[in-house]
């Protein structure tokens, strides 16, 4: 599942993480990673699993639909989880109580239920209500805000923080927090590795960038506050309020 991971992230402006921070081509990345699991599947005799992987994931016809280097630009958003979401939210909400419904009772919910229930959130999302009073941010707005937070924090701040969250977790067994704990501690103990970071780019080639839900790393962000100085986002949410899913 990691490959399968890896491959789906990997983009023409993502360096790698080598020692020479290279950069791939598309086709490049597909031909990389078709290698890449097909050595794996022969390698441990997975012979039926290569087939399914090669006519349903890896084929170039289906390769464009799901693998981020397909596109020239770097896509925040994975897959179709905003329609998914969409189709979830009507299925158990507004259709629960009605087993099978008419097209026509369907339309008619769509119509008088989610439309409103959408433009209303739209209102508040673009400052059209409410007029005078605070703007919030949205969920994933949140997220972002906090994630930057703590990554804007030292690393010995941010392994304390960890700590205290396991230790305190006491619906886990004891091996397994010791388990947590002696992972931070090998994490600790690993030397610190040097990465391709370019702030104009925003592109950074570790690993935690590569798999971000944001696209963003302690590397970057730690390097934007030095650039924005002390006074710049902790004083002013406008930052957050400004940010598009692109």
């Amino acid at each position: 599942m990691e490959k399968f991971r890896q491959h789906s992230c990997q983009h023409p402006l993502i360096p790698l993480n080598d020692a020479n921070n290279t950069f791939l081509m598309a086709a490049e990345i597909h031909e990389g990673a078709v290698l890449d699991m097909y050595t794996y599947c022969n390698k441990n005799d997975l012979s039926q699993v290569w087939a399914y992987l090669w006519n349903s994931w890896y084929h170039p016809d289906k390769w464009v639909l799901w693998a981020r280097s397909a596109s020239e630009c770097i896509s925040v958003l994975r897959t179709t989880m905003v329609v998914e979401g969409f189709w979830n939210h009507l299925k158990h909400t507004t259709l629960t109580s009605f087993n099978r419904p008419r097209i026509d009772l369907i339309v008619h919910l769509i119509l008088t239920q989610v439309i409103p229930t959408v433009n209303l959130k739209l209102s508040y999302h673009m400052d059209r209500r409410r007029l005078g009073h605070p703007k919030s941010l949205a969920p994933w707005q949140y997220d972002f805000k906090k994630l930057w937070a703590d990554y804007s924090k030292p690393d010995d701040v941010r392994r304390t923080a960890k700590e205290k969250i396991i230790i305190s977790n006491t619906r886990k067994t004891k091996a397994w927090r010791q388990e947590r704990l002696d992972w931070l501690q090998e994490e600790e103990e690993r030397e610190a590795g040097t990465y391709n970071t370019s702030l104009h780019d925003w592109t950074c080639s570790c690993p935690s960038y590569l798999h971000s839900r944001f696209l963003i790393c302690k590397h970057l962000i730690r390097l934007a506050n030095m650039a924005l100085g002390e006074a710049g986002i902790k004083r002013d949410l406008q930052f957050f309020y400004n940010l598009r899913r692109q």
